[in-house]
């Protein structure tokens, strides 16, 4: 088992110890064939990681009447807003729109960006194809043609979250945008020095 398997196995015991129902709403994941099948039009490579994070478990089965929201990839570094793991699937279908969209438009997406999570239309993280590690970049709708390196790589970014998971930097607060009963996982402000010390150690 690598490095990235088993600190994506301790973000997941961690929700489930947390009792949160939504750990159920993930689905299942992909052999190795399937991912192969679903990537096949596309004009670059994934890298061994991304085809592991998606062995593990294909994305967040999306249901907006949860109470508290998906946890996998928060960005605090730029943004409190949790980035939602999706499907391969929709990340191939967001690739080829984002794309087409800005077919002509010099500086705004690379075909070689290949998107792994959003927050609606207004930001992904996203890796770079035919890069085995690839970096993982924040991409930010309203930046335009501004792109920042945010992690050295999925294995460095999960162990980051893991590591602030094991040593108590998220709390469970209300979601000021949802409804009234919405919850979603958010960095401690109090410890936003040690969650950046954390991000130093493994990206250096």
């Amino acid at each position: 088992m690598s490095i990235l398997t088993d600190e994506l196995g301790y973000i997941w015991d961690w929700l489930k110890a947390l009792d949160f129902d939504f750990v159920d709403c993930y689905n299942p994941g992909l052999s190795r064939q399937q991912i192969d099948e679903i990537v096949k039009d596309l004009p670059f490579k994934l890298s061994d990681e991304i085809y592991e994070l998606y062995q593990w478990w294909n994305g967040f089965a999306f249901d907006y009447n949860l109470a508290v929201k998906p946890f996998l990839f928060p960005e605090q570094l730029s943004n409190d807003v949790p980035i939602t793991f999706g499907s391969l699937q929709d990340s191939v279908y967001d690739y080829k729109t984002i794309l087409e969209a800005t077919k002509g438009i010099d500086g705004y997406w690379d075909k070689k960006w290949f998107p792994i999570a959003a927050y609606e239309c207004k930001r992904r993280l996203y890796v770079v194809g035919d890069l085995n590690p690839s970096p993982v970049y924040l991409w930010d709708v309203d930046c335009l043609n501004y792109t920042k390196r945010v992690y050295k790589n999925l294995t460095s970014m999960i162990s980051v979250i893991a590591e602030c998971c094991e040593l108590g930097l998220y709390q469970l607060v209300p979601d000021e945008y949802g409804e009234k009963d919405d919850m979603i996982i958010r960095i401690d402000e109090e410890k936003l020095e040690l969650e950046k010390e954390i991000y130093r150690r493994y990206n250096s």
